[in-house]
């Protein structure tokens, strides 16, 4: 299908949904310049990163976190919310499901915005639950150390790490979402990573799924319209006003 002919297709499925949900993953934050995960130049790639997020890696040694948060932080903080991130934002009727860690959707003005994975924006003292903003740490961890509370106990970010369970509320208010959902989109993430790769499973049977993503997914041949291609450019094309 023709990339214009989707993008309206799509265009006038959002018009005439009445409940949207979209679940994001790190695609969606490629175009405002933060490297994906899995893809050949994706954070997984560099081997020093395998184990970034892996929660029993960072309980013994979590200085391998805070080697790879000193130029990952900043370059979060610093970038700015995309086209795509802006065309959800635009569409009133929708609520944001994320996988990324990062503020983008909030700042873009969605609302509301589940984030299943966490976010970095606060942290929390593994050893007395006091929690801090994540960038009061920034000069710490530009130093190249590992953050330490006034209890002596290490700060990790509010980021659900591997071995981790998924946060409570904001599981639950995606599944609810996603059960009264007349139209699902799934944005930029190649539904590999559980359990929030099953979230699409909870709408119900007569609504429609699209899914735009530059690779396949195993959910591509159960979805209405299927985009392999830039997001970014597709959600440009959107046309959602009245």
């Amino acid at each position: 299908m023709v990339m214009k002919n989707s993008s309206e297709k799509l265009s006038e499925w959002i018009k005439e949904a009445k409940s949207i949900v979209a679940l994001t993953g790190a695609g969606i934050s490629t175009g405002s310049g933060i490297p994906d995960f899995r893809s050949a130049s994706g954070i997984y790639s560099n081997e020093q990163n395998v184990n970034v997020f892996d929660l029993d890696a960072f309980h013994r040694d979590p200085s391998i976190f805070y080697n790879f948060a000193r130029e990952f932080y900043p370059q979060v903080r610093d970038a700015q919310p995309n086209a795509a991130h802006r065309a959800l934002a635009a569409i009133p009727q929708c609520t944001v499901v994320t996988q990324n860690v990062d503020d983008y959707h909030q700042r873009a003005g969605s609302d509301p915005v589940y984030t299943v994975h966490g976010n970095h924006i606060h942290s929390t003292c593994q050893s007395c639950g006091r929690e801090i903003l994540t960038e009061e740490l920034f000069p710490i961890i530009r130093e190249g150390e590992v953050p330490h509370c006034v209890c002596g106990g290490v700060y990790k970010p509010n980021i659900t790490f591997f071995g981790e369970m998924l946060p409570e509320y904001d599981w639950t208010e995606s599944v609810r979402a996603m059960s009264e959902a007349d139209l699902v989109l799934v944005l930029g993430t190649s539904l590999v990573v559980h359990p929030a790769a099953s979230l699409p499973g909870y709408r119900p049977w007569n609504s429609k799924l699209v899914i735009i993503n530059q690779e396949p997914t195993p959910l591509d041949c159960e979805a209405q319209l299927v985009i392999h291609d830039d997001l970014c450019d597709i959600m440009e094309r959107l046309t959602i006003d009245s």
